[in-house]
């Protein structure tokens, strides 16, 4: 004999009343909105993140002749990793705005202030095919990307490697310093009060050019290895004054914060 309850439902059927919620258990549906409209949207927002893996150029720097290349790889975990000129940029997206096509990738330093650079997608007005990407940062610098090519499997490898490395800061000499133990500039930095000041107050100026300009790193990797290259404190000297010249001339340094 059926139990009243499957009478009860079978009556409901019956009479084509709309409560069949009465007769078994809740909407699949009932809960679809407790996920919350971030979760709801994280694989759209991975999607955007994804589409930006590739090699990217600017074609021309600002000032010189010389490209900006840009290595963006995206993996599930983890997120984005950027190179920039070989650099790793270390650091993670802070928001993706599906609506403007854009996201926030906050960098952090470990001397010098963090920072949060937006990369944005924007369509090619001429073929209405493909896109450009816009990074623009902190200060107001800007740079437009066009792509070149998909990232090869010895463009990760590189990846991986640059990461790598940059987690494991350079070899520093007792004095405090960041020149190589072997090298002429550690032991003059060391040794004599003259070449400390002006290994100090360069060291100070590059960890401000980084940080402040787009092409800082590229710039600070080429001082010191002309630095480090000096066999002779003559040599030495020189590349010190031509380089704080160099800075004078084309940067604005020191005036708006001490960054160490």
């Amino acid at each position: 004999m059926a139990s009243s309850s499957t009478w009860w439902c079978g009556l409901v059927l019956a009479l084509g009343v709309g409560a069949l919620s009465a007769c078994g258990p809740s909407s699949p549906d009932s809960d679809v909105d407790s996920m919350g409209p971030d979760l709801a949207e994280a694989p759209q927002a991975q999607d955007l993140e994804r589409s930006l893996e590739g090699i990217w150029s600017t074609g021309v720097s600002g000032g010189d002749d010389a490209e900006t290349i840009y290595a963006i790889e995206w993996q599930s975990v983890g997120g984005l990793r950027i190179l920039r000129d070989g650099s790793w940029l270390a650091g993670t997206v802070e928001d993706v705005d599906l609506d403007n096509q854009t996201l926030a990738f906050h960098i952090t330093r470990e001397n010098g202030p963090d920072e949060t650079v937006t990369l944005r997608k924007v369509q090619d007005a001429a073929s209405g095919e493909g896109f450009h990407l816009r990074v623009t940062w902190a200060q107001g610098q800007t740079e437009t990307l066009g792509f070149v090519r998909r990232l090869t499997d010895r463009d990760r490898q590189e990846i991986v490697l640059e990461v790598r490395q940059s987690a494991v800061l350079p070899e520093a000499v007792a004095c405090g310093g960041d020149a190589p133990a072997s090298s002429l500039r550690a032991t003059l930095a060391c040794s004599q009060s003259e070449f400390a000041e002006l290994d100090r107050g360069l060291r100070t100026q590059l960890v401000e050019l980084s940080a402040r300009y787009p092409d800082g790193d590229r710039t600070a990797a080429a001082v010191v290895q002309q630095l480090d290259a000096c066999k002779t404190p003559e040599c030495l000297r020189d590349a010190y004054a031509q380089w704080q010249t160099y800075f004078d001339e084309n940067y604005d340094l020191g005036d708006v914060l001490d960054y160490l």
